[in-house]
């Protein structure tokens, strides 16, 4: 049998992967000793990599006594690199530099260029790069192109852009490396920059390409230059392949454009787990848990195995539309399947529960979490954070510090407000050296949070400290700031920074005026707070917030003119019947002791929540003060009457950088007995000089 015969015989096997008559006619090569034979051996080794055989292929080139054919070494290289086996592509290479005949060529090195990419040895692709330039390749474009791929691939991004300057010839992989290396590098507007470069120089854009420059459009937001590619592919006949019309699915439900997103998913003949992943994003950035599901069931349905990034991507759906019902069905898939979950799903499932309220849920997850990820620790510290448990989200991060977890800033800026709601300013400062220790301090985010924590806890002087070290100064610092004096009794300090912060380029917003009319109303400046309110709707188009009148009520309350109050409430539809309105109006007849007026305002309350114990407890104090013992001892009957309790109040204090938290007749303190002792002792002082009323 002669040795066309055998190679024809050998491309049939190939093209069937007949693996089993491909090994007959390998034993019949050897039996008539052509196993030196250059093309028969590149087929064998052809055959058997198509089989996934890598072994036998590496033995079939081990086996030639002297290869001299350099197709033959970058055949079996780009093999490896095609099969991701790049250590042996490499180690191939190695071998080749060191062989006395043979030297690498153009079709060499992009294989081994691939394989440094692949294993990130970006030291071993410099040492490459070198050799390009001295075997005189320097202005290949394939290599030069590969040079360039591996710099991108291994995050080198400025030495990637840097070479394709200097470049003289370029060719579309060139292009693509670098529009690439735009977008990892979070430089999106750029990528699209160099991508309508592309086509001016007169490249036609390939699929990796319109990929690349479409996740631009979605990362950027840019629907309108995402629906122009779109339009531009439509017109130029460009037959979308999975990647693309991915991108595009992926562009439009970001965009916030979910028809648009479900036709082109629709388009898809072939749809792969990224096109289901791209659709069920889009529905999940939106919250709508249901489409998410159904997505599901239908990916089940075709066969289509879901990836973690399926199942993440649901559980932020069911977190954002607080649907606790399809969380857990795929709580329960993913421990009926057995998947191993990453950072991401855990992640997601634990905002699920603190989102629904079941914080043993959440708890019972990150119990089973890995913990050596920042990640794990600082949802649990937000998630602590939106259940107002402050308390649990400083023991979180006291224990994230124990086991050696490194705060980042998204940790700092979530527990400071812990210590900000509380008051812990010992706690805070702590936290402050932390924040020092991790040269954190210069995050205009952490700063923030600092000057909102000291001026939370009525540090006004550190928080002004900070206030003027801040190199610019937005809306929110000037707010925090005033916020500070206001709430600490310096109310002339606050209309002073109010005036100098409406003189800057930032300017005032709703919070800042809550926190100028607050100061006003601590201070009784009714003057100036009428006229602030005012001024933020004739002057800067605000429509004042419930919020808003609250402080004008309060204002007004706490100077006695409860009638001008009333009737603002009465001549306001959308607040007419608020009840946290008309409570803290009722407040100020009871203090003004404005009886008429208190007992109408208290009917309204009992009629809106006839089981609030604070309306009847406020009533009796009121006739109290006036002397009414008989309305008294009606209203005390009606609380009996109802079964109301008051609900039992809840502080705390910080001593020795520890907080320890009391409620009413809480024993459960190590030193309660001594507590109620001391405050026995300070009761019966206190008794000598007021007299308690109800």
């Amino acid at each position: 049998m002669d040795n066309t015969k055998l190679l024809s015989l050998l491309k049939t096997c190939i093209n069937s992967k007949s693996l089993k008559q491909g090994k007959l006619i390998h034993q019949k090569i050897v039996s008539l000793g052509l196993q030196n034979n250059i093309i028969l051996c590149k087929n064998l080794i052809t055959l058997y990599f198509s089989c996934h055989l890598f072994q036998p292929a590496k033995l079939v080139f081990q086996t030639i006594d002297n290869p001299l054919d350099i197709t033959l070494w970058n055949g079996l290289m780009a093999a490896y690199t095609k099969n991701f086996i790049f250590i042996e592509t490499l180690e191939l290479f190695h071998r080749l530099l060191h062989f006395p005949y043979l030297k690498p060529d153009a079709f060499t090195y992009p294989s081994v260029l691939k394989a440094c990419s692949g294993l990130g040895r970006v030291g071993y692709g410099k040492m490459v790069h070198t050799h390009v330039i001295k075997s005189g390749l320097g202005m290949d474009v394939v290599v030069m192109s590969s040079v360039v791929g591996m710099y991108a691939k291994c995050s080198l991004f400025e030495d990637a852009i840097k070479l394709f300057g200097e470049m003289a010839e370029r060719d579309v992989v060139s292009w693509n490396n670098v529009i690439s290396c735009y977008y990892q590098d979070g430089q999106p507007e750029k990528a699209l920059e160099l991508f309508e470069e592309m086509k001016v120089s007169g490249f036609e854009p390939n699929s990796v390409t319109l990929t690349t420059a479409i996740s631009s459009c979605a990362r950027l937001l840019d629907l309108e230059r995402g629906k122009e590619i779109h339009k531009e592919l439509v017109r130029s006949g460009f037959v979308l392949d999975g990647f693309v019309s991915s991108a595009l699915v992926d562009m439009y439900g970001k965009c916030g454009c979910l028809e648009m997103a479900k036709e082109t998913f629709g388009q898809i003949q072939r749809k792969n787990v990224v096109s289901w992943n791209s659709m069920i994003a889009g529905y999940s950035l939106k919250g709508d848990s249901e489409s998410c599901i159904e997505l599901f069931r239908r990916m089940h349905e075709e066969g289509i195995t879901p990836t973690l990034t399926t199942l993440s991507s649901i559980l932020m759906a069911c977190s954002r539309s607080v649907k606790l019902r399809l969380g857990k069905f795929i709580h329960g898939y993913i421990i009926r399947n057995r998947v191993e979950a990453d950072i991401f799903v855990d992640s997601s499932l634990t905002d699920l529960y603190f989102k629904c309220g079941n914080i043993a849920s959440a708890e019972n997850v990150f119990q089973n979490m890995p913990k050596t990820n920042v990640v794990s620790w600082n949802v649990m510290i937000s998630g602590y954070m939106k259940v107002g448990s402050y308390l649990e989200a400083l023991g979180i991060f006291t224990n994230m510090r124990k086991t050696g977890v490194k705060p980042d800033a998204v940790t700092f800026t979530s527990v400071l407000p812990a210590c900000s709601q509380l008051g812990v300013l010992e706690r805070g400062k702590e936290i402050h050296n932390f924040i020092i220790e991790s040269k954190l301090e210069s995050n205009e985010v952490i700063v923030g949070a600092l000057l909102d924590m000291y001026a939370k806890c009525g540090a006004v002087d550190e928080a002004l400290h900070i206030f003027n070290q801040l190199p610019q100064r937005d809306f929110v610092s000037w707010t925090s700031m005033i916020a500070a004096y206001g709430s600490h009794g310096q109310a002339f300090e606050a209309l002073d920074l109010f005036e100098k912060m409406q003189q800057s380029d930032a300017k005032p917003d709703k919070v800042t005026f809550l926190a100028i009319l607050s100061a006003c109303s601590h201070a009784g400046l009714v003057g100036e707070g009428c006229y602030f309110f005012n001024q933020m709707i004739t002057e800067y188009g605000f429509k004042p917030a419930v919020e808003h009148y609250s402080c004008l009520i309060d204002l007004l309350g706490r100077v006695g003119r409860l009638q001008e109050a009333y009737e603002i409430l009465q001549r306001t539809p959308d607040i007419r019947e608020d009840v946290g309105l008309l409570s803290t109006l009722f407040s100020a007849c009871r203090l003004h002791k404005e009886v008429d007026l208190g007992e109408k305002i208290g009917r309204l309350l009992i009629e809106k929540d006839p089981n609030d114990p604070s309306t009847y407890i406020i009533l009796s104090n009121m006739y109290a003060s006036v002397k009414k013992w008989d309305e008294v001892r009606k209203v005390r009957l009606k609380i009996k009457a109802l079964g109301l309790k008051k609900n039992p109040g809840c502080s705390w204090i910080e001593v020795g950088k520890r907080i320890h938290p009391f409620v009413v007749e809480d024993k459960s303190h190590p030193q309660a007995v001594m507590i109620y002792e001391c405050m026995s002792i300070l009761a019966s002082h206190m008794e000598n000089y007021q007299v308690f009323s109800f």
